[in-house]
């Protein structure tokens, strides 16, 4: 590099926003025309300057924004899967409950065949059936009680085919069979001897659906109390929010499934059902809460910006 460089390059920032005299110009595009540095070196001067983002000031808020997206897609898409979820056993509880089917005499047949079962043939109506064993030491009498049943479901999307009720018999114990009919109506004899046995027996309904309900109202007006009275610990609220959520739930889960009847004749099947659908319910309100309170805040944002 000749000292004529070293001057020329000196004078190239000058010359490339244009603040130097006439001559000075001259003699610098004369030099220019014969060196290629100096000529390359004046062209990155001329080039815009590549911007360089401050990764503390640029990235780190655009990171936290697109996991804050992120996060919030996440909980839609649980908010709808949860919703559709409840749906579909709501839904299932319904078409999957039994109906129970009266007493008649081509509803079923009894058989023994004397080798050591007792076989009840339903008719193709039936789709399902209960059966529960009693044993009376008194008499020695073992006492089963059956029921037949078919759903919403079987009738129009599932053939189970001919049910069958085998019942295992020794052919010395006293063996009486019951139809228990499930409407309020006496249990009827099909198999067997009653005479040491009453013979009005009537199977009801158990009544338990009633009290959890009772109890879930009473918890959420409690919940609704300390509310109240709690009302300016934040900290507090927030958990006692949270919690109201439940016994909501639990009273919407069985409105839902069962509508205002509290009677049931499968108590176990109804208050798993129940019980699932309030859990779905109870997470899609946390989650939808979640959102709108998400949605509320980025609303008072863009107002709070917009004023002047």
């Amino acid at each position: 590099m000749s000292n004529q460089c070293n001057l020329i390059k000196d004078i190239l920032p000058l010359y490339a926003e244009d603040m130097v005299s006439a001559d000075t110009r001259e003699f610098v595009r004369n030099h220019l025309e014969h060196c290629a540095e100096c000529r390359a070196e004046l062209e990155r001067m001329r080039s815009p300057a590549k911007f360089v983002p401050d990764i503390d000031t640029d990235i780190v808020p655009l990171k936290k924004i697109k996991k804050d997206l992120f996060i919030k897609r996440l909980q839609t898409i649980f908010f709808t899967a949860i919703i559709a979820c409840a749906v579909v056993m709501i839904a299932f509880g319904v078409l999957t409950s039994p109906k129970f089917f009266p007493y008649s005499d081509d509803l079923l047949n009894v058989v023994d065949n004397h080798s050591g079962e007792i076989i009840v043939a339903f008719d193709d109506r039936v789709t399902g059936y209960t059966c529960t064993k009693e044993f009376y030491e008194e008499s020695g009498a073992e006492v089963y009680r059956i029921n037949a049943w078919t759903t919403t479901w079987d009738l129009y999307l599932s053939n189970r085919g001919n049910q069958n009720a085998v019942i295992p018999s020794n052919g010395e114990g006293n063996i009486l069979i019951y139809f228990t009919q499930n409407n309020g109506s006496e249990d009827v004899l099909i198999y067997g001897e009653s005479d040491n046995l009453p013979q009005a027996v009537i199977t009801l309904p158990r009544q338990i659906l009633l009290p959890y309900f009772i109890l879930a109202a009473l918890a959420l007006i409690v919940l609704l109390g300390l509310r109240f009275l709690l009302r300016n610990k934040k900290a507090m609220i927030v958990w006692i929010d949270r919690a109201i959520l439940f016994p909501i739930s639990y009273m919407a889960a069985q409105l839902c499934t069962k509508g205002i009847n509290f009677t049931t004749y499968s108590s176990q099947r109804d208050f798993c059902i129940i019980a699932l659908v309030a859990i779905l319910l109870y997470l899609a309100l946390l989650t939808g809460k979640s959102l709108y309170q998400e949605k509320r805040a980025d609303k008072n944002t863009e107002r709070f910006k917009e004023q002047p």
